[in-house]
């Protein structure tokens, strides 16, 4: 933006960094975009990215180590297909409770700090979760686990975002869809280094019983504490400075970005940036006074509701009801397959060992057969822990009366490498998606890669259904959470570019939010959809991905969109 004297101006290059001038040579009022740009790519880049890494892992872990822990823990807490589901759905109900609260939190408040409290808070409730002897209790944690994680989530892209110029932002979005592949990949792995072991720790005289599987719950607080640990030293975000009026702060950390970046050869091209205040004041209106902040910072509650108002206004209303009904369907075929893929092999694995023991069923059983099995064992499993149930409240914990129960009980969990190894595989697959991707994303464009990757996807979700092999099921698998996995992410960065800063992360945080909602329909559903037949929930995955894909042609496109 020029000043309001200047007549002339033109635009120079200055070390491949684009620098205002005006007519007698003095620095003009630099814009966001030209300020970040003319801090280079380097050093400090690549600390930001190493630092988001565990705060990826941290984000993956809090939403899916339920998944590995429910064929282990499904003999310790009695649980049935419909307790799995809703367990695997709690964290994301605590999720869309906190997104409006986030949002306006860190657009109001700033970036750094959110992060920080919300990647150690995340950690202490997996520890309580990780101690807790009951599903009800289990339940409480991840609710809150998953109330806390949502802001570090939604926040982290948006500051991301905004330490990253035109040329590297959509890339450095699908950077971190790695980031979350390689976390998909550890997760299993660790599990399958703990979950097996035959740990049983007795704590307090028995008051605390501890499995592997709660030592891994344990275990997976550890990249939320690193995470929270390593933001306490990185700058707050230079846009939201700039947002907020605090040019000088801002204007400090382009020059701090610059020196870590290319060193002190060169000093910082830009004295001075563009008041963003001023801009969006009427043109009647009085310039707010110095050291003070706008009148987005006056209320946290009337600020969360203003921008609200907004976003559901001309212009941003269309693209904000794309954007929430896109990630909704998205999430809820991808976190609904993803979560129960390890039950799934689990069925797999259970099957084909009861199939051995019992010689039950024909040698060419389907998918669809295993999971019918798997349906019927569960009802009768609850059947009879119900039995004794009653039997212990009516005779008391009288071995001679069990007797006769304790013969048919039989509930022992599955723990085989397998079914962490088809996990791996499926991680590997999106690394390695993710990896090409990246380096495509500008020429494929975002909206391309939402429309006919997610149509890809839909088609191997619904060719489940006539999978006959472990081979068959792990490649359908790998393609369609692979893809929608990648649509969703690419769907995020689309989302930075198409709003304001003033409003940016209260969209990812709502994007998410509709998504979440999508995801824990989907996990409660997907059990009752299984007890109806095989071909309902395996047409929910694949059909609501497809019709996505035909709406995500409405999306404006995004690569290269100078940030509002």
């Amino acid at each position: 933006m020029d000043p309001p004297n200047s007549k002339s101006t033109k635009a120079e290059k200055v070390n491949d960094s684009t620098e205002v001038t005006i007519g007698d040579g003095r620095n003009a009022p630099a814009d966001f975009e030209t300020a970040i740009a003319a801090t280079g790519y380097g050093r400090f880049n690549y600390i930001l990215l190493l630092v988001a890494m565990p705060c990826c892992m941290t984000t993956v872990f809090e939403t899916t180590t339920m998944s590995y822990v429910l064929p282990s823990a499904e003999c310790d807490l009695n649980l049935s297909l419909a307790d799995k589901g809703i367990l695997n759905a709690i964290t994301y109900t605590g999720m869309i409770s906190s997104a409006f609260l986030w949002g306006f939190l860190s657009d109001t408040y700033g970036r750094k700090r959110l992060l920080v409290v919300g990647f150690l808070l995340d950690s202490t409730f997996n520890v309580l979760c990780a101690l807790s002897q009951n599903m009800v209790a289990i339940m409480v944690f991840k609710f809150m686990g998953g109330f806390v994680i949502c802001g570090p989530f939604a926040v982290l892209m948006a500051y991301l975002s905004e330490f990253h110029s035109l040329q590297h932002r959509s890339r450095v979005m699908i950077v971190l869809g790695v980031f979350y592949s390689a976390a998909n990949m550890l997760l299993p792995a660790l599990a399958w280094l703990i979950i097996p072991q035959p740990w049983n720790l007795m704590v307090g005289d028995g008051l605390l019983e501890l499995h592997s599987w709660q030592i891994f719950l344990a275990v997976s607080c550890l990249p939320g504490v690193l995470s929270g640990v390593s933001v306490m030293f990185l700058p707050e975000s230079p846009k939201f400075l700039m947002s907020k009026g605090r040019n000088e702060q801002a204007l400090a950390i382009f020059r701090r970005l610059h020196t870590i970046n290319i060193g002190d050869r060169q000093a910082f091209p830009i004295s001075e940036l563009v008041d963003e205040l001023r801009q969006d004041l009427p043109v009647s209106g009085k310039q707010p006074a110095a050291g003070k902040d706008d009148h987005r910072s006056a209320g946290g509650a009337s600020e969360g509701f203003r921008q609200l108002g907004v976003m559901f206004r001309k212009p941003h209303l269309k693209n904000a009801c794309l954007v929430y009904g896109i990630q909704f369907g998205i999430l809820l075929g991808l976190n609904t397959f993803r979560l129960w893929v390890p039950q799934l092999f689990t069925i797999i694995e259970e099957f084909e060992h009861d199939q051995h023991q019992w010689d039950i069923g024909g040698t060419q059983a389907t998918l669809c057969d295993m999971l019918a099995y798997k349906v019927n064992k569960t009802e009768q499993l609850q059947q009879q822990w119900l039995e004794r149930d009653v039997s212990r409240a009516l005779h008391g914990p009288d071995p001679v009366a069990m007797e006769p129960l304790d013969d048919v009980l039989r509930c022992t969990a599955t723990t085989e490498g397998r079914v962490y190894l088809y996990s791996l595989i499926i991680g590997c697959v999106g690394i390695g998606a993710y990896a090409v991707t990246t380096v495509m994303i500008n020429s494929i464009g975002n909206r391309n890669l939402l429309a006919y990757g997610l149509l890809l996807a839909g088609s191997c979700g619904t060719a489940l259904y006539w999978a006959r092999s472990s081979l068959v099921t792990l490649i359908l698998s790998s393609c369609y959470i692979t893809i929608c996995s990648i649509a969703s992410t690419a769907l995020v960065g689309a989302v930075v570019a198409m709003f304001p800063t003033s409003m940016r992360t209260m969209v990812v945080s709502l994007t998410m939010m509709f998504g979440r909602t999508g995801s824990i329909i989907g996990n409660v559903v997907f059990p009752y959809l299984m007890a109806l037949g095989c071909l309902p929930p395996f047409i929910m995955i694949g059909a609501i991905v497809i019709v996505v894909a035909m709406v995500s042609r409405l999306l404006p496109r995004t690569v290269k969109k100078p940030l509002q």
